[in-house]
């Protein structure tokens, strides 16, 4: 490209920034592209080489650009740490988005769906494995008083059986006062991220993570940064140090029991060892359990992190694997002043909870026959998850690609023995075969790895065959 300052009487390293991000929004720059040396810069530009510097060195903080020692410095590649900037409208219009890695997911929307499409990527509960609620026991009446009477963090008759649904799995049992009925996880999180975070503020997810994939933080002003899934189950905690004092983190992201889109768990050892780590820090942890009802009543799930550090933990659940998106309710247990903080900001932004999915929650959550319900819900997950690896194991035992099988949950994390590391547009070829996943750049991954869903896999169908076939042209 030519490097040329824009007029004005802006300081010199401020021309470069704003050069460098006018290139970006017209595509002159691209992910991944290298930059010129800083002397070489310099000299086109008429400018000292402190200038440049200075200017990198604050597109490098923004996660603008990124160095790497020894190869120079290059235009981010993803969105880890990335400090969005305002929205032209014009030119998000106007620009040809096709090489941007998100464009993946608009050509998975728009692929046309025909009875040949094997759909691997929706995560959700479907509708024939969600539970259902046979005999309601509260009257439409009663729902219209309790609209009127409901606290701000929602109805206490609902707190009071997830206390008791949770009782033993958050260890000691929180008060009442220290949960926060939300409509759904999401909203828990963007509370968390209205409240408690500010714009331009750095959190730290595990790397992958469906949180990458998440627009809510990045719409916020808020910098993402990603902490290695290490071999053992557990995090890079050396990583996340660094990481800390490098660019202040505020909040630790986390989703240790069946993590999206690994579908891993986190050893018992490796929690112990992350919250200790964040103690020592005094750094939060917000802990993402979509599970945590179904593994309330599995002896075999490790503990989740707020039963190890009460304290230090803002723990978010919901009913969304257990009800699907019938009823659209989750919950956050924290300490009571932020319970208290949250619960007024939403509702001085009028976004208050109706108490109608509050009483079918707790209607659902007072039947006797729930904890068998549960065991059934996860036995059929169980049996979808079969056909999967029916479909999976031939090609591992051929070293086409390798995957481990969770316990529990609805995730396979495949790892594709490929020679070459794939781009962003060869996934493409998975849609052209009919076969659709979620590739793992999605989350962040910088490897050839695939997440499917096997939730909604109710009959066998040609994956295997599927696979062969485009990891064969792939080749």
């Amino acid at each position: 490209m030519q490097w040329q300052l824009p007029a004005g009487q802006q300081p010199p390293y401020l021309k470069i920034i704003d050069l460098i991000h006018h290139s970006l929004q017209t595509g002159t720059l691209l992910p991944g592209q290298k930059l010129p040396a800083e002397r070489h810069l310099a000299q086109q530009l008429g400018v000292d080489r402190s200038t440049v510097q200075h200017a990198f060195n604050e597109l490098v903080s923004r996660g603008i650009l990124v160095r790497h020692v020894g190869s120079g410095t290059w235009v981010n590649a993803d969105k880890w740490g990335v400090l969005p900037q305002g929205v032209r409208w014009q030119t998000y219009l106007t620009t040809n988005r096709l090489s941007d890695p998100d464009n993946f997911m608009v050509q998975l929307q728009q692929q046309p769906r025909n009875a040949r499409t094997i759909d691997l990527t929706d995560g959700s509960l479907p509708s024939d494995l969600a539970l259902t609620l046979d005999n309601p026991n509260f009257s439409l009446n009663e729902a219209w008083q309790g609209e009127q009477q409901v606290a701000t963090s929602g109805a206490p008759a609902l707190k009071q059986q997830l206390q008791q649904r949770l009782a033993g799995y958050l260890g000691q049992t929180p008060r009442r006062e220290e949960w926060l009925i939300t409509a759904g996880a999401q909203q828990a999180f963007f509370l968390i991220t209205q409240g408690l975070l500010s714009f331009g503020d750095a959190i730290a997810v595990e790397a992958p993570s469906y949180f990458y994939q998440q627009p809510l933080f990045q719409a916020a002003g808020i910098r993402i940064f990603g902490v290695p899934l290490l071999a053992n189950g557990g995090l890079d905690l050396a990583r996340l140090e660094q990481l800390y004092y490098q660019q202040h983190i505020r909040l630790l992201l986390v989703d240790p029991t069946h993590q999206n889109p690994t579908g891993r768990t986190m050893p018992l050892a490796q929690r112990k060892a992350l919250v200790a780590a964040c103690r020592q820090l005094e750094l939060p942890i917000v802990e993402d359990d979509p599970f945590g009802l179904s593994n309330a009543g599995q002896s075999t799930t490790p503990p989740p992190l707020k039963a190890l550090d009460p304290a230090n933990v803002l723990y978010v659940g919901s009913l969304s694997m257990v009800t699907g998106s019938q009823t659209r309710i989750g919950w956050l247990v924290a300490p009571t002043q932020v319970v208290t903080h949250l619960a007024n900001m939403r509702q001085q932004m009028e976004a208050g909870l109706s108490i109608f999915p509050q009483l079918v929650a707790t209607s659902l959550l007072t039947q006797p026959t729930l904890p068998t319900a549960l065991q059934q819900l996860d036995q059929r997950l169980q049996q979808r998850q079969q056909l999967l690896v029916q479909q999976l194991r031939p090609l591992q035992q051929q070293g086409l690609l390798h995957y481990q099988i969770p316990r529990h949950g609805t995730l396979i994390w495949l790892h594709l023995q490929l020679p070459r590391l794939l781009a962003p547009q060869d996934y493409a070829a998975f849609l052209k075969a009919d076969l659709q996943v979620l590739p793992g750049f999605l989350f962040g991954s910088q490897a050839n790895t695939l997440r499917l869903s096997y939730a909604r896999l109710a009959t066998a169908q040609p994956i295997g065959q599927r696979l062969r076939q485009v990891l064969t042209d792939l080749v």
